[in-house]
């Protein structure tokens, strides 16, 4: 395990004017604590992780957490994209984290974690906007869950790692037909997150559910007149074909998933649904497939999340990811 007195640096933070936002002073000092090192596994299992979310999963104080992260910060483990400035011009909101430079290589010491030969703090620098919030409302959602499976108590979340090593990528081939004719189409589909939920009471080969998630800003058009080009119809046109073909099996180890889409609203939910009820025979690949508006998930009732709150193209009956 790391000796706790490795990150002392030059001078005190005592007395010290308040520090700049998301630009590092020349010196801190401080003590790393253990809790510093899981804070830092978090923010990198997530790749970014509001001060918010770290507060809600870490044990301890909201004034000593948001201590660390400052100090944190400043030691050049975490880093402050600052691309984040934009949405802050109107209002104060947690502050957004990513892994740091000294962060990466803490990481990689205790853990053997390799986390790239990149130059972090470079790369949180090129981070844009839609990339940063479309990566928050996953690990958004991803918090929630861990948070309301751990008041469950009967349920564990799945990880990716403990599903797949490396990315999950699948391959699609598949015969798409477009206004009348057939394109023979090749591509690959990576879900914002793949995780299962462990039922932990239930019989083993029955206690284990896997899911796929989609996370939709309403950036990308639902359908498209160019079948080439990205569209949430091909993306679930991809996933139908994927499970037809015995695909989730190949790459995943497992035959059946449901795909959940986080949306901003009951209208694009409704249009999503119209391309669901296209796949199968009768509608019937529309059963596969799941909605909800990101807004229903907030920190403060994360029992939300398993509830019955997800909406299908099949019927008006809301379910559950525990059913």
């Amino acid at each position: 395990m790391m000796e706790l007195a490795t990150s002392i640096l030059s001078t005190t933070t005592e007395k010290h004017p308040r520090k700049p936002r998301f630009r590092r002073v020349e010196a801190v000092s401080f003590q790393l604590q253990k809790r510093d090192l899981e804070i830092i596994r978090l923010v990198h299992k997530h790749r970014f992780l509001s001060s918010e979310h770290i507060i809600a999963l870490m044990q301890g104080s909201r004034k000593g957490i948001l201590r660390r992260l400052h100090l944190l910060f400043h030691g050049r483990y975490l880093d402050r994209p600052l691309d984040q400035i934009k949405p802050f011009v109107s209002g104060s909101r947690p502050l957004v984290y990513a892994l740091g430079p000294r962060g990466a290589g803490l990481l990689f010491e205790e853990f053997g974690i390799f986390c790239g030969k990149v130059d972090w703090t470079w790369k949180n620098r090129e981070v844009k906007r839609i990339y940063l919030e479309h990566t928050l409302m996953v690990a958004h959602f991803m918090v929630c869950l861990e948070l309301a499976c751990r008041r469950h108590g009967g349920v564990r979340v799945i990880e990716t790692e403990e599903i797949v090593k490396g990315r999950p990528m699948l391959r699609v081939k598949t015969n798409f037909k477009f206004n009348g004719q057939v394109h023979h189409l090749s591509y690959s589909l990576e879900p914002d997150k793949l995780f299962g939920l462990h039922f932990l009471n239930e019989p083993e080969g029955s206690n284990r559910a896997f899911f796929l998630l989609e996370a939709d800003r309403s950036t990308m058009p639902v359908k498209r007149a160019n079948p080439y080009k990205s569209s949430f119809e091909k993306k679930i046109r991809g996933y139908w074909e994927c499970w037809q073909k015995g695909a989730f099996e190949e790459a995943y180890g497992f035959q059946n998933a449901r795909v959940l889409t986080l949306v901003k609203s009951n209208d694009r939910i409704e249009t999503m649904f119209s391309v669901c009820r296209e796949l199968g025979e009768k509608g019937k690949g529309s059963r596969m497939f799941l909605f909800a508006l990101g807004s229903n998930f907030i920190l403060a009732d994360v029992d939300k999340v398993l509830a019955p709150v997800w909406r299908g193209a099949g019927d008006d009956r809301l379910m559950s990811l525990v059913e």
